[in-house]
Protein backbone atom coordinates (compact mmCIF):
# COMPACT_ATOMS: atom_id res chain seq x y z
CA UNK A 1 0.00 0.00 0.00
CA UNK A 2 3.20 2.04 -0.37
CA UNK A 3 1.49 4.02 -3.33
CA UNK A 4 2.95 7.16 -1.92
CA UNK A 5 6.14 7.29 -2.09
CA UNK A 6 9.24 6.25 0.58
CA UNK A 7 9.90 8.72 3.31
CA UNK A 8 12.61 8.61 5.61
CA UNK A 9 12.69 10.79 8.65
CA UNK A 10 15.81 11.36 10.71
CA UNK A 11 15.52 13.02 14.62
CA UNK A 12 17.95 12.44 17.20
CA UNK A 13 14.98 11.61 19.57
CA UNK A 14 13.63 8.01 19.18
CA UNK A 15 10.14 8.70 20.65
CA UNK A 16 9.66 11.72 17.79
CA UNK A 17 10.54 8.72 15.45
CA UNK A 18 8.07 6.26 16.63
CA UNK A 19 5.58 9.36 16.58
CA UNK A 20 6.35 10.44 13.05
CA UNK A 21 6.28 6.91 11.99
CA UNK A 22 2.76 5.35 13.37
CA UNK A 23 1.30 8.85 12.36
CA UNK A 24 2.22 8.01 8.18
CA UNK A 25 2.26 4.30 9.03
CA UNK A 26 -1.62 4.45 9.79
CA UNK A 27 -1.89 7.12 6.71
CA UNK A 28 -0.63 4.10 4.47
CA UNK A 29 3.11 5.95 3.91
CA UNK A 30 6.18 4.16 3.37
CA UNK A 31 8.69 5.35 6.49
CA UNK A 32 11.60 4.78 7.43
CA UNK A 33 13.83 6.31 10.29
CA UNK A 34 16.81 6.74 11.71
CA UNK A 35 18.48 8.74 14.43
CA UNK A 36 22.15 8.96 12.99
CA UNK A 37 22.07 12.31 10.86
CA UNK A 38 25.89 11.90 9.39
CA UNK A 39 24.22 8.91 7.74
CA UNK A 40 21.36 10.66 5.95
CA UNK A 41 22.96 11.75 2.65
CA UNK A 42 24.41 8.59 2.25
CA UNK A 43 20.42 6.94 3.17
CA UNK A 44 18.77 8.98 0.32
CA UNK A 45 21.66 8.48 -2.24
CA UNK A 46 20.80 4.73 -1.47
CA UNK A 47 17.56 4.34 -1.29
CA UNK A 48 14.64 5.95 -3.72
CA UNK A 49 13.17 8.55 -1.10
CA UNK A 50 10.44 10.82 -1.89
CA UNK A 51 10.53 12.87 0.85
CA UNK A 52 12.73 13.54 3.95
CA UNK A 53 11.17 14.72 6.89
CA UNK A 54 14.46 16.58 9.18
CA UNK A 55 14.87 17.67 12.51
CA UNK A 56 16.93 20.72 13.27
CA UNK A 57 19.19 20.38 16.08
CA UNK A 58 21.14 16.76 16.52
CA UNK A 59 23.90 16.34 17.97
CA UNK A 60 27.26 15.95 15.29
CA UNK A 61 25.24 17.12 12.57
CA UNK A 62 22.07 19.47 12.38
CA UNK A 63 19.23 19.69 10.27
CA UNK A 64 20.99 22.62 7.77
CA UNK A 65 24.07 20.88 7.33
CA UNK A 66 22.43 17.93 6.02
CA UNK A 67 20.30 20.14 3.38
CA UNK A 68 23.64 22.01 2.41
CA UNK A 69 25.41 18.71 2.15
CA UNK A 70 22.04 17.30 -0.72
CA UNK A 71 22.91 20.40 -2.34
CA UNK A 72 26.56 18.25 -3.27
CA UNK A 73 24.75 15.27 -5.04
CA UNK A 74 22.29 16.58 -8.06
CA UNK A 75 21.04 13.03 -7.62
CA UNK A 76 19.02 14.48 -4.65
CA UNK A 77 17.45 17.41 -5.65
CA UNK A 78 14.10 15.04 -6.46
CA UNK A 79 14.01 14.75 -2.73
CA UNK A 80 11.12 17.11 -1.13
CA UNK A 81 12.09 18.18 2.44
CA UNK A 82 10.33 19.25 5.35
CA UNK A 83 11.76 20.31 8.17
CA UNK A 84 10.28 19.39 11.47
CA UNK A 85 11.63 21.33 14.18
CA UNK A 86 11.07 22.76 18.12
CA UNK A 87 12.85 26.07 16.47
CA UNK A 88 9.78 28.60 16.04
CA UNK A 89 12.27 31.64 15.44
CA UNK A 90 11.97 33.29 11.80
CA UNK A 91 15.51 33.14 11.19
CA UNK A 92 15.12 28.79 11.41
CA UNK A 93 12.51 28.53 9.45
CA UNK A 94 13.29 31.34 6.32
CA UNK A 95 17.15 29.39 6.75
CA UNK A 96 15.37 26.16 5.92
CA UNK A 97 13.31 27.45 3.61
CA UNK A 98 16.54 29.33 1.97
CA UNK A 99 19.00 25.89 2.00
CA UNK A 100 15.58 23.59 0.02
CA UNK A 101 13.38 22.61 2.62
CA UNK A 102 9.82 22.97 1.08
CA UNK A 103 7.86 23.33 4.02
CA UNK A 104 8.43 23.35 8.15
CA UNK A 105 6.50 21.93 10.70
CA UNK A 106 7.20 22.97 14.44
CA UNK A 107 7.22 20.76 17.68
CA UNK A 108 5.23 19.65 19.50
CA UNK A 109 3.56 17.65 16.22
CA UNK A 110 0.19 18.21 15.30
CA UNK A 111 -0.64 14.60 13.47
CA UNK A 112 -3.14 16.84 10.98
CA UNK A 113 -0.55 19.41 10.14
CA UNK A 114 2.06 16.80 9.69
CA UNK A 115 -0.06 14.44 7.25
CA UNK A 116 -1.31 17.25 4.99
CA UNK A 117 2.17 18.65 4.61
CA UNK A 118 3.19 15.34 3.70
CA UNK A 119 0.30 14.82 1.37
CA UNK A 120 1.34 17.77 0.26
CA UNK A 121 5.09 17.92 -0.97
CA UNK A 122 4.43 14.59 -2.14
CA UNK A 123 1.60 15.74 -4.30
CA UNK A 124 3.77 18.20 -5.61
CA UNK A 125 6.00 16.39 -6.60
CA UNK A 126 3.82 14.30 -9.08
CA UNK A 127 2.22 17.55 -10.83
Amino acid sequence: MSNHGKILVVDDISTHLLLIRTILNNEGFDVNTTDEPKSVVELLLKDNYQLLLLDIMMPGMDGFQILEEMKLHKELSSVSVIVISAKTDSWSIKSAMDRGACDYITKPINSEDLKNKVRSALEERKS
